[in-house]
């Protein structure tokens, strides 16, 4: 009874992950700005043969109205991905410490789990107010691209690290260290592009 309950718990947070990530592809496909000016441009609209063209639709404008109180939630609730980012690179990072210690010395306990369910969580978490933190925003240059491998490598952290989860209890302590261990690093990836978009791409290399 109680693995059946458990069951149910992994497959429902499986769902809710899968249905949170289409969500937030759904809301954030369509192109905006970074710099909102254009948002309270007071200019002429322009016209064609004299009428104003005022339902013309613009194909880079947000799909939510951004004078909607679902728009501003959003991008309020995204600045908390600045707070919450360091929730999976702690937990992730520090189960796989544990679990390479728990293969070498043959000994451990279920801390690792608890790590990996706040890893998985956190990670699902700044994945998503991630992707809410950049909404009707474009990026130009460099910064386009790392903000490309930024959310997409923060989205597959999320992803794997909630398989990972979800199968820890078929996997050995081997293939989980190795696991965790691919998590860690992808989280790591993740953060440098996000710090990279902060400092610059070359932060790492200055003295």
């Amino acid at each position: 009874m109680n693995h059946f309950f458990r069951s149910c718990l992994t497959w429902t947070s499986f769902c809710r992950l899968a249905g949170l990530i289409a969500m937030l592809l759904i809301f954030t496909m369509p192109p905006g700005y970074a710099d909102e000016s254009h948002q309270n441009d007071t200019s002429p609209t322009p016209s064609i043969e004299g009428e104003t063209v005022s339902d013309a639709v613009d194909p880079d404008a947000p799909l939510i109205d951004p004078d909607s109180t679902l728009y501003k939630g959003i991008k309020y609730a995204g600045k908390l991905h600045l707070m919450v980012l360091h929730f999976p690179i702690a937990f992730l990072l520090a189960a796989m410490l544990v679990q390479w210690y728990r293969v070498v010395k043959g000994q451990g306990d279920s801390v690792v789990t608890v790590m990996l369910w706040f890893g998985a969580l956190g990670a699902i978490g700044a994945a998503a107010l991630g992707w809410m933190y950049a909404y009707d925003s474009v990026y130009f240059g460099d910064d386009e691209q790392i903000l490309f491998r930024h959310r997409w490598l923060g989205t597959g952290t999320a992803v794997l690290a909630t398989l990972v989860l979800l199968l820890r209890n078929r996997l050995g302590p081997k293939l989980l260290a190795v696991a965790l261990t691919l998590c860690a690093g992808l989280v790591a990836v993740a953060a440098h592009f996000g710090a990279s978009l902060v400092y610059g791409p070359e932060f790492l290399l200055k003295f």
